[in-house]
């Protein structure tokens, strides 16, 4: 299940995206917050709902760019450009150390304060 539904991202958020496009991205936003959180999100306190929620929209929306951006460039980046005969070559491009690092700075930019879910050390 979700951390935020659509109410919440389109009315507090105010996000872009259609109904059916964010809930699978929401869904995908909330296993990765559980992921990087090891599951403390899960049970985490009354009063990082909305942080929880907040950055359940971040994630979504980053996803969803990145996946735009993959469509529009076939995985890769752009290698060359020929405007007048209109041919453009792409090189494959492994980003996933960058989109992780991405994914982790959301997460910590919502998720450490009042509580801190990404601690993994002793409490």
């Amino acid at each position: 299940m979700a951390y935020a539904d659509y109410a919440f991202y389109e009315n507090i958020w105010h996000g872009e995206m259609q109904e059916t496009a964010f809930l699978k991205w929401a869904d995908r936003a909330s296993m990765e917050i559980d992921r990087i959180t090891r599951q403390q999100a899960s049970s985490a306190p009354d009063s990082m709902v909305q942080r929880l929620q907040l950055c359940c929209c971040a994630l979504a929306d980053a996803m969803a760019a990145d996946a735009a951006l993959d469509a529009d460039t076939h995985h890769g980046a752009v290698a060359a450009e020929n405007v007048d005969g209109y041919s453009v070559s792409y090189h494959n491009k492994d980003n996933t150390g960058s989109r992780n690092t991405l994914l982790h700075n959301l997460c910590s930019d919502y998720l450490t304060w009042p509580v801190n879910l990404m601690y993994a050390g002793v409490q």
